[in-house]
């Protein structure tokens, strides 16, 4: 298990983008409501002694904007005996504005405590090994929060794979009726491609 998680961290870190699924579908005349945003996703490994595991800071932007964030994560890998899986635990900032870009300016993680951060209990992210990719999931419904967008509690479901070249997203959000409040739904899944590797 100690190898298979650093094998997971080596090939985590690095910038992806889904540029090459979002051209398909517009040339291939794809129906508005079928087609994926266009998202770009920077993990880049830090060092934070006051959250136990291994961390990966977690910065993703959209619409070709990499000023449009929107999600900035402290992503924590350790070993769970009793899943028999990696497990990755999410800290997200209270104040994210202070973290833009910190993959370029390290410095600003100096100073923080863990209050601040916040977790979100539920929504750890399980991997497991499948001969050349990792598989990651969410224990079903089991990760939710009150979306004051949309008014209404939402769980939260995703699945998640990553080669040493990709990464994966086929995430969906629920109401408690099980309607579908955001998600990729039938589109498949989200398809970033790595541009920039940040380990070899």
């Amino acid at each position: 298990m100690e190898q298979d998680l650093d094998k997971l961290l080596n090939w985590f870190p690095g910038e992806y983008d889904n540029h090459q699924q979002v051209y398909k579908e517009a040339v291939d005349s794809f129906p508005i409501e079928k087609r994926h945003r266009q998202t770009h996703h920077i993990f880049f490994p830090v060092e934070l002694n006051f959250i136990e595991g291994r961390e990966i800071y977690a910065q993703q932007s959209q619409h070709y904007d990499l000023n449009n964030i929107y999600r900035q994560r402290i992503y924590a890998f350790q070993i769970d005996s009793i899943e028999q899986a990696i497990r990755l635990t999410i800290y997200t900032p209270k104040e994210p504005k202070k973290l833009k870009d910190a993959h370029l300016n390290p410095m600003l993680f100096e100073g923080l405590t863990i209050d601040d951060f916040f977790l979100k209990p539920g929504c750890d992210v399980y991997w497991k090994r499948n001969g050349e990719q990792f598989e990651g999931y969410l224990k079903e419904n089991a990760c939710s929060y009150f979306s004051k967008r949309f008014n209404t509690e939402v769980f939260l479901n995703e699945t998640l794979i990553l080669r040493k070249d990709a990464l994966l997203l086929d995430d969906t959000a629920v109401d408690s009726s099980g309607n579908l409040v955001f998600g990729v739904n039938d589109k498949g899944p989200t398809i970033n491609l790595k541009e920039i590797p940040y380990i070899e």
